[in-house]
């Protein structure tokens, strides 16, 4: 089973519209896939305990629920290294509501991410 966390506009579960920055998200959709199969659906917020806005706050609060994958638009540099320091694979290209990303997942149309980033946001 994976464990994949998509940035969410809002608690619609798979309804939600994906969230184009990860990093300011309000919401995580929390999707556990086996065999292209879901098999669970659950949303937190991206609010951490200490209510710290960083870098690595959404990789320490995804690593607590155990997530495997983060499916994102774009992410920089930064909070795809926290990632990769928790072992959290990171896919890029995702658009429209969390069940289209979890679909383009499933049939391999997102590009896994290396320590490059892809977010063209002037502040990272």
């Amino acid at each position: 089973m994976t464990k994949i966390a998509i940035p969410s506009m809002n608690d619609s579960g798979l309804e939600s519209d994906v969230c184009y920055h990860y990093g300011s998200c309000e919401y995580f959709t929390i999707v556990d896939v086996k065999d292209k199969d879901i098999e669970s659906v659950k949303t937190i917020s991206n609010l951490s305990p200490e209510i710290e806005h960083n870098c690595a706050a959404p990789s320490k609060i995804l690593e607590s629920h155990n997530v495997n994958a983060v499916l994102v638009a774009g992410i920089g540099g930064r909070p795809l290294m926290s990632l990769a320091e928790k072992n959290i694979k990171v896919f890029a290209g995702i658009t429209g509501k969390v069940s289209n990303a979890v679909e383009d997942y499933n049939n391999g149309l997102l590009q896994e991410l290396s320590m490059n980033g892809t977010c063209n946001c002037s502040h990272h």
